[in-house]
């Protein structure tokens, strides 16, 4: 096995300990999550004839908080979803959403064009639509000589 995977089981094995005696601590069992430094938000990338379409969900953010990288075919959306602001002294009795930095790198099937790149921010979804590289198609030609 691999250093880093003994590590991935060993961080895992800590977070579900800590879980535990959260639970016993604070008389839950509701599931208590803890976010990491950078989450990653679900996503759903499909394929039409023209294009690829990468959907993530990312609810509460600002479309000027939200940067896209395109390398060959690779997409990486990061960005930062801020905490509400709220009334002082309250008191949570359950956190599952993830607030801070977030990040997903995505692989995509095929060739997009970065230069005609759509981005939509819709309840909660931020839509990018990433136009296919149209391929010239071969051309044969029979030469005839003399």
């Amino acid at each position: 096995m691999r250093l880093d995977e003994e590590l991935f089981q060993e961080m895992e094995r800590f977070r579900e300990r800590m879980e535990r005696t959260w639970q016993q601590l604070m008389g839950t069992t509701a599931p208590t999550r803890f976010c990491p430094p950078i989450f990653e938000p679900p996503a759903d990338i499909y394929e039409t004839e023209d294009a690829v379409v990468v959907v993530l969900e990312v609810a509460g953010i600002r479309d000027q908080e939200v940067e896209l990288t395109l390398d060959g075919r690779s997409l990486t959306v990061r960005g930062e979803r801020e905490m509400p602001r709220g009334p002082q002294g309250r008191v949570y009795y359950q956190v599952e959403v993830c607030y801070g930095a977030f990040q997903r790198q995505l692989a995509l099937p095929t060739d997009v064009d970065p230069e005609s790149v759509e981005v939509k921010y819709n309840d909660g979804f931020l839509e990018i639509v990433l136009p296919k590289v149209r391929r010239k198609a071969t051309r044969h030609m029979r030469i005839m000589t003399q």
